[in-house]
């Protein structure tokens, strides 16, 4: 069984990633002088050296890969301002490394990588945390893609005891967080994108209503 739900963790790590390089990239670093700077051993050196060429390995990820998936979310959740950031699929996968379940998923729904789009946001706060992502594959079936994910999800783990309800005017899935936060997770699919939220049922059913 495929664990699709392995790869929203992954794009969290991803956004995780891309976020601590921008700050990385906007801090100034003082100018060294002759005097305060001893010259390097040459250990050190090839330390350097070595550490350099790690950084320069790590990809530059575009986070706005699927701009119209992203703009699906409103800009605010209960007042409070939501970013979306997307990405390729292609992208996506090169955070979480090669996944054979996934592949065997995509073989599932008769899709290829370059069919595959994400975008994941949040709003973090203290009191009212609340999480969404959208996972979309041109092409594939509503049906199949939300049978393949809960089926991947419960046999995982990750989320079980789902059941059918209604909120925001969209039919869902919903279960307890298992996570144990005392929130709810909800799944809905509309054509061929599925969209996990997490949050209360107030805040989600915000966040259904802008929904296609």
């Amino acid at each position: 069984m495929t664990r699709i739900s392995i790869l929203l963790i992954a794009l969290l790590a991803l956004v995780a990633s891309a976020c601590s390089s921008d700050q990385g990239d906007s801090s100034a670093s003082p100018t060294a002088t002759a005097e305060s700077t001893p010259e390097p051993t040459e250990s050190e050196a090839a330390e350097s050296e070595a550490a350099e060429e790690t950084v320069g390995a790590f990809p530059s990820f575009d986070t706005n890969g699927d701009p119209e998936l992203a703009a699906r979310f409103h800009d605010t959740i209960g007042g409070a301002p939501l970013q979306v950031q997307s990405f390729r699929g292609d992208v996506f996968m090169a955070a979480g490394g090669d996944d054979p379940s996934f592949t065997a998923f995509l073989d599932s729904v008769g899709a290829e990588l370059s069919d595959v789009s994400v975008a994941f946001g949040g709003v973090m706060s203290a009191e009212n945390p609340v999480s969404v992502g959208a996972f979309r594959i041109l092409g594939a079936s509503e049906d199949d893609l939300e049978r393949e994910f809960i089926a991947a999800s419960e046999e995982s783990g990750d989320v079980s005891g789902l059941e059918q309800t209604s909120v925001g005017g969209k039919d869902v899935w919903s279960a307890a967080d298992p996570a144990g936060t005392g929130m709810s997770v909800f799944i809905y699919t509309k054509d061929d994108t599925l969209y996990f939220l997490t949050g209360s049922e107030e805040q989600v059913a915000e966040i259904l209503a802008e929904l296609p």
